[in-house]
């Protein structure tokens, strides 16, 4: 079966009322045909008192994933909701922010449609706040 994980999220820009990232999507094909990726919608969220809060949702559109192959399928994803303020001052008094990702991807697999489910929380820390300001990326 084809498998569907958060290759990663970068931090684009953050103000009061925006918060932009950059989503990449990987989704893995090892069947010796190739498959459609027809829709792969996703919410970004954090935990606030224990409660999910959705500040963004993506789809990475549709996409071919050839035989044998993985693709990764960058998507900028930008929030303007009332829960970003919650979950900024989150971070300013925490000094990160958990955001999670999760979402199903809708595969066709020789006529066959699939879901599959992904989900991966990652942190967001001041420093990369601080990097993002000053023009640095970290080095992989």
């Amino acid at each position: 079966d084809p498998v569907v994980t958060l290759e990663g999220v970068a931090l684009k820009n953050l103000s009061f009322s925006t918060l932009d990232l950059d989503v990449s999507i990987r989704v893995e094909n090892p069947n010796p045909a190739g498959a459609t990726l027809e829709s792969c919608p996703f919410t970004v969220s954090y935990r606030n008192a224990g409660t999910p809060q959705v500040i963004a949702t993506g789809d990475t559109g549709s996409a071919k994933i050839p035989a044998n192959a993985a693709t990764v399928l960058p998507v900028p994803v930008t929030s303007h909701n009332a829960a970003l303020l919650v979950a900024l001052a989150a971070f300013v008094a925490g000094g990160k922010l958990d955001l999670t990702i999760e979402g199903t991807a809708k595969i066709k697999f020789l006529m066959i449609p699939k879901q599959v489910p992904f989900s991966r929380t990652v942190p967001v820390t001041v420093g990369e706040i601080a990097d993002m300001v000053t023009g640095q990326k970290k080095q992989d």
